[in-house]
């Protein structure tokens, strides 16, 4: 199944029915366990997560959501609850067990994928970035 995740041909897919949050879940989760490259998120949502975004987006109506169906990915300093924040760097590791009343849940109808590494501070070059380069740099030379 294609389909882009350009705003406008998501929310046209939508309106005429050929798709649904629910299968764009579904094909964007067997996209991203088809590539799983560990270099690029810090906390992935499950599938099961995933699913139950889409179905209270979908359980709400297109029209009273002007992102309805809109995937997005959460910068690691942000809080998401029952899902890690690290700022980029596991010793600052902690969990929200509530809900936030915060810019990430307050425009209706878009669902999180996770949190992908973030490389603008330093301790995110150690953690996550320079061992997946080494890996790499390792591999072309044997």
């Amino acid at each position: 199944m294609y389909f882009s995740l350009d705003l406008s041909a998501l929310r046209a897919s939508y309106a005429a029915g050929t798709l649904t949050p629910t299968a764009l879940v579904e094909e964007i989760y067997r996209r991203l366990e088809a590539h799983a490259d560990p270099a690029i998120w810090i906390h992935r949502l499950s599938r099961d997560e995933l699913l139950a975004y889409a179905r209270q987006v979908e359980a709400r109506g297109l029209a009273s959501q002007p992102l309805y169906g809109v995937p997005f990915a959460i910068k690691d300093n942000i809080d998401l609850a029952g899902v890690p924040t690290t700022a980029g760097w596991s010793l600052l590791t902690y969990r929200l067990s509530r809900p936030l009343s915060s810019n990430v849940c307050s425009m209706p109808g878009r669902f999180p994928l996770g949190k992908p590494i973030s490389i603008s501070s330093p301790p995110a070059w150690s953690e996550y970035v320079l061992p997946m380069a080494c890996r790499g740099i390792r591999f072309i030379l044997k």
